[in-house]
């Protein structure tokens, strides 16, 4: 699904999937229907909250890293439930190159520990072809 700004507003039912433009504009739109869908998927208010901001991290990474040495880019997000092991899952996934966290700490290059710390598991996946950040929250019990 490719989505313009105006179409994030009404977040359909399922899974998500968007393909936009990596730039600053999208992140807050894809926030918004990642946290509509979260809910509408049964995850309890703080696993929507860490979902959201875990996802938000990854997307921001996207957008300031991935492409860097070239004038645009694409950034798709997924997020769908996974009932064989009673999960949502999110991806987001860039088609750029990989920027290694800096050593050294500062204000600066938390993101992946933010994700890590925010999740039951993420995996990070770059390759020369891009990077994809996979990210797991456990649905509640009894959730249907």
């Amino acid at each position: 699904m490719n989505l313009g700004q105006q179409d994030l507003d009404s977040v359909p039912e399922g899974d998500l999937h968007f393909r936009v433009p990596a730039v600053p504009g999208r992140l807050a739109g894809l926030r918004h229907a990642l946290a509509e869908w979260a809910v509408r998927a049964g995850l309890p208010e703080e696993d929507t909250e860490a979902l959201v901001l875990a996802s938000y991290e990854a997307m921001a990474n996207t957008v300031e890293h991935a492409y860097r040495d070239q004038t645009q880019g694409l950034l798709e997000v997924k997020a769908q439930v996974d009932d064989a092991s009673a999960r949502v899952v999110v991806t987001v996934t860039d088609y750029g190159k990989w920027k290694p966290p800096q050593p050294g700490g500062g204000l600066r290059g938390r993101g992946l520990s933010l994700i890590r710390g925010l999740t039951k598991t993420a995996t990070i996946n770059p390759t020369t072809g891009g990077t994809t950040v996979t990210m797991f929250w456990p649905l509640p019990s009894g959730n249907e």
